[in-house]
């Protein structure tokens, strides 16, 4: 009977083990099936993102043309700038050349000589219906020649 009992123990383990392994060959084909699955999706996803990327990749493309564009506008903008600017500064400096060159001929001298005239003359007369005075006029007022006798009561 123990015999019995063994082989029956032997052959119940065999058959316990027999179908353990069935059931691991299903489980393995299931978990295979669902990798493969799980695969196609993950690769599908990967194929999804990477045709965004491309054209997001279009995009940046075409904006950094535009870009590259507008800086060669700018920068032939800004050379022309800077020749005009440098041409205007020569300018400047050859008006300011020819300006120290007239201005001691504007700043003459201007001698206040004695006028002779009949009558009486002051300032009421040179605005009369003459007309507004000349310049050597109203110099020979603001300057009034100086006799020497009150040069040596001011010495």
């Amino acid at each position: 009977m123990a015999r019995a009992g063994i082989g029956v123990a032997v052959a119940g383990a065999l058959l316990a083990a027999g179908f353990a392994w069935q059931e691991v060959k299903a489980e393995r084909a299931v978990l295979l099936t669902q990798n493969s699955a799980d695969a196609r999706a993950a690769s599908d996803q990967l194929h999804a993102e990477r045709v965004q990327h491309v054209r997001l990749l279009g995009v940046l493309q075409v904006r950094n043309s535009d870009l590259r564009a507008k800086l060669n506008t700018a920068r032939a903008d800004n050379a022309h700038l800077n020749q005009e600017a440098a041409q205007l500064r020569g300018d400047k400096a050859a008006l300011e050349m020819e300006l120290a060159q007239s201005q001691p001929a504007a700043e003459a001298e201007v001698f206040a000589w004695p006028r002779r005239g009949s009558g009486r003359s002051d300032a009421d007369d040179l605005w009369g219906a003459d007309g507004a005075p000349t310049v050597v006029q109203l110099q020979a007022l603001a300057n009034p020649p100086v006799e020497p006798a009150q040069l040596r009561q001011q010495a």
